[in-house]
């Protein structure tokens, strides 16, 4: 049974769109990434999930069943991360995890122990106190203290330190091994490269890949920033590397998009006495720039 199931899932607001004809099928027990820059539609295609919005036409449906309008039995099933999160100020954590458990008949004590103490989270302080990594955290451990069969989280890197990122998609993982269902969406590519069995990629509200991370377009791309020593390259010498242009608050300081393989990438460099050298992957603003806006232009999906 697939977890999430959506058909022509489409949302206006008057006449802007939302998103577009979105078709998705995440399977029980999965780690799917929902990919894209801030403004494709990742939010409002999770609020369509999660009944928070109706959609304008097309059907979502979770553990093979229509998403319910406000409310129902599934819930219980489901723990949200929202990308904001907003609590009783004059509350503290731990009165809002005791209220939030209420809601439920599972003996959780034990596991939002676990949850705190590995988030770094002091659940003894009023909510108005709290950082907005903090609030994350009290969040995270709200959505997960149920043990709930599928846990969908918007952006749930943001605001949390590296480390403190890091121990979450290490307590997802853990879920994910115990078979629980993972959906989360993020603009940070090394996110959905650590966790995710598939990924969709959308932007301006409509889907242009889904398919497994090993096959995201793009990943055989280098951003190499290089100065040379001494006299400097021309246009003709570096075309052979890949896309060149000078950085502008730079002077000869060259980024270099490349396509190459690493040996020959390495090759075609060593040939020049260089200052400086930095080679990574493209974020995934860039591999969208360079991919997929003709194609978004052109009203084309790709599945993989």
């Amino acid at each position: 049974m697939n977890a999430i199931e959506t058909a022509g899932l489409a949302k206006y607001y008057g006449k802007n769109r939302g998103v577009i004809d979105i078709d998705l099928q995440v399977k029980e027990g999965e780690i799917f990434g929902f990919i894209g820059p801030n403004g494709a539609g990742k939010t409002t295609t999770i609020r369509l999930l999660l009944g928070l919005i109706r959609p304008t036409s097309g059907e979502a449906r979770l553990f093979g069943q229509p998403v319910p309008a406000g409310g129902g039995k599934l819930y219980a099933k489901i723990g949200y991360v929202p990308s904001e999160v907003t609590y009783y100020p004059e509350m503290t954590g731990l009165d809002l995890l005791n209220y939030a458990n209420g809601f439920y008949e599972l003996e959780s004590g034990h596991w939002v122990e676990e949850l705190t103490e590995r988030l770094q989270f002091d659940p003894e302080k009023n909510v108005r106190t709290y950082s907005h990594g903090n609030l994350k955290k009290l969040c995270i451990i709200q959505a997960l203290m149920h043990q709930p069969q599928l846990v969908i989280l918007d952006e749930p890197g943001s605001g949390l330190d590296p480390l403190i990122r890091k121990e979450l998609f290490d307590i997802l993982e853990e879920l994910n091994q115990k078979g629980v269902t993972i959906f989360f969406s993020t603009h940070v590519l090394e996110e959905i490269e650590r966790t995710c069995h598939r990924v969709a990629m959308i932007k301006d509200g409509r889907l242009l890949q889904v398919g497994p991370v090993d096959k995201l377009p793009g990943r055989d791309m280098h951003i190499v920033v290089m100065k040379i020593a001494g006299s400097q390259p021309s246009k003709v010498e570096l075309a052979r590397i890949g896309e060149a242009e000078e950085i502008p608050a730079k002077p000869e300081y060259y980024r270099i998009l490349s396509r190459q393989p690493v040996n020959m990438l390495v090759t075609n460099l060593s040939q020049y006495k260089l200052d400086y050298l930095r080679i990574s992957d493209p974020t995934l603003e860039e591999i969208f720039m360079e991919l997929y806006e003709p194609a978004v232009k052109r009203g084309q999906n790709s599945y993989v």
